[in-house]
């Protein structure tokens, strides 16, 4: 393989049943102010315009350990209680939550794709200067992805 060329990574998923409606857990999902308590990477977020709808931007602030970085998203896909789907520019990034009415409760899936299944070069470079490296964060993330989820279901099933 060439030393320019970027490896294929494959699509981040996780899955869980939370036991509460699509719209308790949809009502969580859409509060930006909630979002740092279920991403561990995630400082701040903030919708603009405020209100979530198709085409809101996201400006969000990240950490791991010491590293601190900014991001700038876009939902492109916002279905009421059934899909939230944004793009994260810079590491060319889809994230998706889809919710699925199951008995007792929502099944919930989270899942990260990376735009022509490929980490982005800033991703490479900003990875491999403070999380570790590209694949290293991916599995950290995939970890996080997990306990997003267990987090979501704390909070909804208070």
């Amino acid at each position: 393989m060439s030393p320019l060329r970027r490896p294929a990574v494959a699509p981040l998923e996780a899955e869980r049943t939370i036991a509460a409606g699509p719209a308790q857990v949809w009502s969580v999902l859409v509060d930006a102010a909630r979002m740092r308590e279920l991403s561990r990477e995630t400082v701040a977020q903030v919708f603009v315009p405020r209100r979530l709808r198709r085409g809101t931007w996201s400006l969000n602030l990240n950490r791991s350990g010491w590293f601190v970085w900014p991001t700038v998203s876009r939902y492109v896909r916002v279905v009421p209680r059934r899909r939230l789907c944004f793009y994260v520019f810079g590491p060319a990034a889809w994230w998706t939550y889809d919710l699925e009415p199951v008995d007792g409760g929502t099944a919930v899936r989270l899942r990260r794709d990376l735009s022509g299944g490929r980490s982005a070069w800033l991703s490479i470079i900003i990875a491999g200067i403070g999380l570790g490296g590209a694949p290293a964060h991916d599995r950290a993330l995939a970890r996080d992805m997990v306990d997003t989820l267990e987090g979501l279901a704390r909070a909804v099933e208070r």
